[in-house]
């Protein structure tokens, strides 16, 4: 069964906006900004201005049509509430009463406009967005099924409200000095307007964070006084107080597991299917991401029951030697029959991207897996403006190796401290050059941690390189995951990720920018907080085993999939960059780095690196000289 265009106001794009105290703004600044952050939404442009006796407000907006590809989906858009009125047009804002610049889609608009008797005049979800907030004030995120960011200005109450997705899909950056309030969807967009000078800006908590985590985690920047907004907040901006006030307005259920697998298969597969059709709602084509892998295929799969899989355009990036998936990749593409695109990504591809990369994440960002996004995002656009994508499948199901390893630890702990003890002095005085038996080491080390918060930042005994602000962090936050979790280890891991770790300011970053910067929206169904707090019922041990990730899902989706993926393992999407970086081309961008860091004062890091990482050649070793590579390339564009 297709499903039926509809006229659904998705908007994909960037937003913008200034609250000044002291002075006016001009039109010209909110150009620029928009111009910043143009690749976001290269369809069409707005701007709003209001220089008022006791403030100053400018509202800009960059965008990606993707459905109701009309005027009516213009941004800003307004809403008179006394005439019950919408205006999509720059100069009829001035008689709104509210005024929104949004980015993302309420997938569940439909839905939303039946249940509270809305009557709409566009047809887009940013009108449901402005009639729910004049309903049911702040708390109308609470409603919305989807992924956004965006900015409502009310004038009515001298107030500003923000705010971010549950999972933080989308992404909201804020400057903040007690007299100017900038945001945008990007930091470039912010510093098009804000001339701060950067290098006595560096925030250096975000540098000690990003060489601990590979990523900086909100609310942090790399620079000071500017923010992200967190996952699940909405920020509120009192104009007349010159208050700014944030809060949560969702909170995971707490872990309590559903012992009833039929219950549990049935409610799963529902979902699965439901949360595929609500993102394949488009009036332009959608197509898919298919790595071969679990997550991406299951999706794929589910697709055929909402269109014809052979008018299915399916994306893939292959890597040469055993960093390549495409033999599955193939599998998965001759059971579907789909329109498949494939290219393998090279060491000549990863060095023409090399400062094209260093402008998309426009602060330090360690994965480098986002090289082949940035390729496979930019294949996609030459045909579809729209794909499906698997992540949030490990998150929600347990499939990483840190959630298998921790399941391990919970074995281990059941073997009596002594037996534990004994193995741990046998393999210490070994010289663990078997990468394996250094895993089984730091797994009996783990296992002696009395303090489960302890977990990752004793993880590889140091060598993870957690510095003291990377130790605070992970620690806070896996006390948080634990709380949720009853002091479950396995399960509080997967939870830590799902909200902290491998998500909002991290593998989302990756796919938000890098298909940004190709005026490529991604949808991911399994980030359909419903699947979130789904995840909470599963039981952990149909997570995860001593041996398997995913077994509750593999069973969900077993009539889907071709056995051989089915039953496949963990794979990665990872180009063999650490190869290609230890060529002596690269050394003295390495030697660059260890000099910034020593200008920064970063004592213990560069210990680090002259002692262990630049002369180590293990795995960990070469993740280490990856973000020192990519730190300095950074340095190198946004800050010299």
């Amino acid at each position: 069964m297709a499903v039926k265009n509809l006229i659904f106001g998705v908007i994909m794009c960037g937003i913008n906006g200034i609250v000044r105290f002291d002075r006016g703004i001009l039109k010209e600044e909110i150009d620029g900004m928009n111009n910043a952050i143009r690749h976001r939404g290269p369809d069409d442009e707005g701007v709003f201005i209001l220089n008022s006796k006791n403030y100053s407000i400018g509202l800009g907006h960059v965008r990606l049509a993707i459905l109701d590809l009309s005027e009516k989906g213009h941004q800003p858009m307004g809403y008179n509430i006394e005439e019950d009125k919408i205006t999509y047009r720059d100069e009829e804002l001035d008689n709104a009463d509210i005024i929104i610049v949004y980015n993302g889609e309420v997938y569940n608009y439909l839905e939303l406009k039946e249940k509270f008797n809305l009557k709409t005049e566009t047809g887009t979800d940013t009108e449901v967005i402005l009639k729910l907030y004049d309903k049911l004030g702040f708390d109308c995120v609470k409603e919305f099924n989807g992924m956004w960011a965006f900015c409502i200005f009310d004038k009515q109450k001298n107030l500003i409200f923000c705010s971010r997705d549950r999972l933080g899909i989308k992404p909201l950056y804020y400057y903040w000095d007690g007299e100017e309030f900038i945001f945008s969807s990007e930091l470039k967009g912010i510093l098009a307007v804000k001339k701060i000078n950067k290098k006595e800006n560096i925030n250096k908590e975000a540098v000690e964070l990003y060489f601990a985590l590979g990523f900086i985690p909100s609310p942090y920047s790399i620079y000071k006084n500017i923010f992200k907004l967190e996952a699940r907040q909405n920020l509120i901006f009192d104009l007349n107080k010159k208050e700014i006030k944030k809060f949560c307005y969702w909170e995971l259920p707490d872990y309590k597991p559903i012992y009833d697998k039929n219950k549990l298969i049935e409610e799963g597969k529902k979902l699965l299917y439901d949360a595929v059709k609500i993102r394949m709602r488009s009036d332009v084509p959608v197509g898919a991401f298919l790595s071969g892998g679990l997550d991406s295929s299951t999706v794929v799969g589910i697709m055929r029951d909402f269109t014809d899989l052979s008018k299915l355009h399916t994306f893939s990036i292959g890597f040469e030697g055993k960093y390549d998936e495409t033999p599955y990749i193939k599998i998965v593409v001759d059971y579907f029959k789909t329109n498949h695109h494939h290219y393998y990504f090279k060491e000549e591809d990863f060095e023409k991207l090399i400062d094209k990369y260093i402008w998309i994440y426009d602060e330090p960002f360690g994965d480098y897996s986002g090289f082949p996004t940035y390729k496979v995002s930019e294949m996609a656009r030459e045909f579809v403006t729209v794909v499906l994508s698997g992540d949030g499948g490990d998150e929600v199901f347990g499939g990483y190796r840190f959630h298998l390893i921790s399941k391990r630890i919970e074995y281990l702990k059941k073997i009596p401290k002594f037996v534990r003890m004994l193995l741990l002095k046998i393999l210490n005085n070994n010289l663990l050059k078997n990468y394996t038996l250094f895993l089984i080491r730091e797994a009996i080390n783990l296992s002696l941690i009395e303090n489960n918060e302890k977990f990752y930042s004793k993880l590889f005994d140091g060598k993870f390189m957690i510095s003291n602000r990377g130790k605070i962090w992970v620690e806070e936050h896996l006390k948080y995951s634990l709380n949720k979790t009853n002091n479950n280890l396995p399960e509080s891991i997967r939870v830590f990720d799902l909200l902290f770790r491998t998500l909002s300011d991290n593998f989302l970053v990756k796919v938000d920018r890098a298909s940004m910067a190709n005026a490529l929206e991604v949808r991911s169904p399994f980030l359909d907080y419903r699947f979130a707090e789904f995840s909470q019922k599963i039981p952990n041990e149909w997570k995860v085993d001593f041996f398997k990730t995913k077994k509750l899902m593999r069973e969900i989706v077993k009539d889907i999939l071709p056995e051989e993926i089915l039953n496949r393992g963990k794979g990665g999407f990872e180009p063999p960059l650490d190869k290609w970086i230890l060529k002596r081309k690269y050394k003295n961008i390495l030697d660059d780095g260890i000099r910034i860091l020593e200008e920064l004062n970063f004592k213990d890091l560069v210990e680090f690196y002259k002692n262990d990482a630049l002369v180590g050649n293990n795995k960990l070793h070469n993740i280490y000289k990856i973000r020192l590579f990519l730190f300095t390339k950074w340095w190198e564009r946004w800050i010299n």
